[in-house]
C-alpha cells in the first residue's frame, strides 16, 4: 500500500516538473509572443489561437489533468496523515510494553554474564532467569505505523523491528548454550556485544517516545553516548561492572554504529 503511495507521489512529482514549465512556455509562445508580434493587437492574438486550436484543447486538457492530480495528492496526504496520528495514538503503548521486555532481558544477560566470567562455572546449567515472551500487540502498531509514516519515521521503526527480532534470537540462542546438552561455548565478549545491542533498543525506544506522544518532532540523529549512557542506566545496568562496556560503545560510535537505521 505504501509502496504504491510513493510511485504514486513521485510521478506527480515528475508530472509538475515537467509540465509546470511547459505551461509557462505555452504561455508565452500563445499570449506574450503573439501580443508582441502583432503590435499588441488582440485580433492577431485570437488568429494564433484558432491556427493552434488542436494544440490548446490539449494542453487545457494536460493542465486540468494537473491540477486534478495535485488535488488529489493534496487530499491523500492529508487522509494519511490523519490515519498516522491515528496510529501513533498507540505506539506510546507499544514502546511501554518494548521497555519492560528489554529490562526482562538485561537481567537474563545479567545473569549470564556473571556466570560467563567466573572461571569455575562451566556454564552447563540452565540459566535461571527465563528469556521473557516478546509482546503481543507492538507488531500491528509498529506495522500501521511504519505503512502510514513519512520514509525517514518509518525506516527508523523498521530498524527497530529488525533489531528486536536478532537480539530475541540471540538471548533465545544465549540461554540455549546454557543446557547441559549444548556443546555451544559461552564468550563473555559475545555477552557484552548483546548488552551493547540491547542498550541501542533502549536508546532508540528512549528517542522517540515523545515523538510518539506528539510532544516533539521526529529526530533522526545518531544516537550519542548520553543516550547509550540513560539507556544502560534505565536497564539497571551499571556499565563500571560490566568489563570495558562504555569502551565498547564509544568504539562503536566511533565506528558510526549508532545511526544504524541509515546504513
Amino acid at each position: 500500500m505504501r509502496l504504491g503511495w510513493v510511485k504514486g507521489d513521485k510521478l506527480i512529482g515528475v508530472l509538475n516538473w515537467i509540465g509546470t514549465p511547459a505551461v509557462f512556455l505555452y504561455f508565452f509562445s500563445m499570449i506574450v509572443y503573439p501580443w508582441f508580434e502583432t503590435g499588441g493587437q488582440w485580433s492577431g492574438v485570437q488568429e494564433t489561437w484558432m491556427d493552434w486550436q488542436t494544440l490548446n484543447v490539449g494542453v487545457l486538457a494536460f493542465i486540468s489533468s494537473m491540477v486534478a492530480f495535485n488535488i488529489s495528492k493534496y487530499h491523500a496526504n492529508q487522509q494519511r496523515e490523519r490515519e498516522f496520528i491515528a496510529a501513533r495514538a498507540f505506539l506510546p503503548e507499544a514502546l511501554s510494553e518494548l521497555a519492560e521486555y528489554f529490562e526482562q532481558s538485561a537481567e537474563l544477560l545479567k545473569e549470564a554474564w556473571d556466570r560467563a566470567k567466573d572461571k569455575q562455572d562451566q556454564c552447563k546449567t540452565s540459566l535461571e532467569r527465563p528469556v521473557p515472551s516478546l509482546p503481543e500487540n507492538y507488531r500491528e502498531i509498529f506495522s500501521k505505523c511504519i505503512s502510514l509514516a513519512e520514509p525517514e519515521v518509518a525506516q527508523f521503526l523498521s530498524y527497530i523491528l529488525m533489531r528486536l527480532q536478532v537480539h530475541h534470537a540471540r538471548i533465545n540462542s544465549l540461554s540455549k548454550s546454557f543446557q547441559p546438552v549444548s556443546n555451544t561455548l559461552v564468550i563473555k565478549d559475545n555477552i557484552k556485544s548483546y548488552f551493547y545491542r540491547l542498550g541501542e533498543l533502549q536508546a532508540l525506544i528512549g528517542r522517540i517516545f515523545n515523538y510518539s506522544r506528539g510532544l516533539e518532532g521526529f529526530d533522526d540523529s545518531p544516537l550519542s553516548w548520553d543516550e547509550f549512557k540513560g539507556a544502560y542506566g534505565n536497564l539497571d545496568l551499571w556499565i563500571d561492572e560490566i568489563d570495558d562496556l562504555s569502551d565498547f560503545t564509544r568504539r562503536a560510535i566511533g565506528r558510526g554504529d549508532n545511526h544504524g537505521w541509515k546504513a
